[in-house]
């Protein structure tokens, strides 16, 4: 009887991991855009190919705009801020595309008092992928005790880390690609202060690279699009 509960529980496992990774992968394209002007970005406003714009305040205007969730641009000069204001409320009010507008300052560019989830810049996406992080989380703490880590660690690696909820799909309560099959214990699992530690080290090395990799795998991919008649 417990063989078709965990079944379904092994698939609820694999959809709430596709979702995090989909939004992962267009939070990492946001926040490593190629360079345009403000002329480029006004132009595709008025063509109504803007989907989502982030608008950063605070010190020289910068923002950064996609055309569809993959291809994300920033204007870092010669851009008004009162301007852009009209510019997007003029578009959103009258434009055939809903445009996605989110406004943040320089100093807080990543929101820290949300996890990353709840950030992702396409329409619709926070609901869809907090949503999957959230039910994540309650599962971290609701189930029984994770096998790499107590619930200490686990939740400053999900905090703190960034990717905690990712890696917990893919590793507990047994690692995803042994299925259903037994796993033997971890020897030393981590405890709390390790798991903070390993989560800062996560968030500023780790991440970062798999970011810069992902984003420039997807612009030269773009390119070569770009170059296909």
């Amino acid at each position: 009887m417990r063989v078709p509960f965990r079944i379904a529980g092994l698939w609820i496992r694999v959809v709430l991991l596709v979702i995090l990774l989909w939004g992962a992968f267009l939070t990492v394209l946001s926040t490593f855009p190629r360079e345009s002007t403000a002329a480029e970005f006004e132009a595709a406003l008025r063509a109504d190919q803007v989907t989502s714009v982030i608008v950063i305040n605070g010190g020289p205007l910068r923002l950064r705009w996609s055309v569809g969730p993959l291809l994300w641009y920033e204007v870092d000069r010669g851009t008004d801020a009162a301007r852009v204001r009209r510019d997007l409320a003029r578009e959103t009010e009258t434009g055939d595309q809903r445009v996605s507008v989110v406004w943040r300052w320089a100093g807080d560019q990543n929101n820290s008092r949300s996890p990353w989830a709840f950030q992702v810049p396409f329409p619709g996406a926070p609901w869809i992928v907090g949503a999957a992080w959230l039910v994540t989380l309650l599962t971290m703490l609701g189930a029984g005790q994770p096998r790499w880590g107590n619930r200490w660690a686990w939740f400053w690696l999900f905090w703190v880390g960034g990717v905690g909820a990712i890696l917990f799909l893919l590793l507990e309560p047994r690692s995803l690609w042994y299925g259903l099959e037994p796993q033997n214990p971890i020897p030393r699992p981590l405890r709390g202060g390790q798991g903070c530690v390993l989560s800062i080290c996560l968030n500023l090395v780790g991440a970062g690279l798999a970011a810069v990799g992902i984003s420039r795998a997807v612009h030269a991919l773009a390119d070569l699009l770009a170059t296909v008649p």
